[in-house]
């Protein structure tokens, strides 16, 4: 996935360049502070040549593990990410709208840091485990109560509000 300046030069006669290869990126572990753990991340990409840009049309498949948001046991996120990223590859006037165009490091092209970046822009603010395990539902002086109430059961009162409660009762009897 690093190619050199001369390499895709003699490529672009070819038309287009093909990546099917799958990475292992373990420095993603200590560039996000969420990130447990990487699995090997695939990477699919075409790319076209234009006058001055090579442009690559990205598809990163994986997996990474995360803290649960409730209970910080480990949850598998899988992920999927499509974007389309292009290099300049003469060194000449950078256009103005150059926010979107990558730039050769050195000599040579590099699709690693940009995969990298973009699994790091993908990584969730929250993920929740769907497994039983990781849902508490009971702690220190609370409990999750669920939609799912049986119909017979009524609704407590709380008892410094029953005075109240009889009261509304005797205004309706009337």
């Amino acid at each position: 996935m690093k190619w050199s300046l001369m390499q895709l030069y003699k490529l672009r006669n070819l038309g287009q360049l093909q990546v099917n290869e799958t990475v292992e990126l373990p420095e993603l572990i200590a560039l996000h502070p969420d990130i447990r753990a990487v699995q090997p991340v695939h990477i699919r990409a075409n790319a076209s040549f234009t006058s001055n840009q090579l442009i690559f049309n990205l598809r990163i498949t994986g997996e990474m593990t995360l803290p649960d948001a409730r209970t910080l046991n480990d949850v598998v996120y899988p992920f999927e990410i499509e974007s389309i990223e292009s290099f300049l590859l003469e060194a000449g006037v950078v256009p103005s709208d150059s926010d979107d165009i990558n730039l050769p490091i050195g000599n040579t092209v590099d699709l690693r840091p940009l995969v990298q970046e973009l699994i790091l822009l993908h990584v969730p603010v929250q993920v929740h485990g769907d497994d039983e395990e990781n849902q508490l539902v009971q702690g220190e002086g609370w409990t999750v109560l669920s939609e799912e109430t049986p119909e017979e059961a009524e609704p407590k009162i709380d008892p410094r509000l029953a005075g109240l409660a009889q009261f509304f009762k005797k205004d309706q009897d009337s």
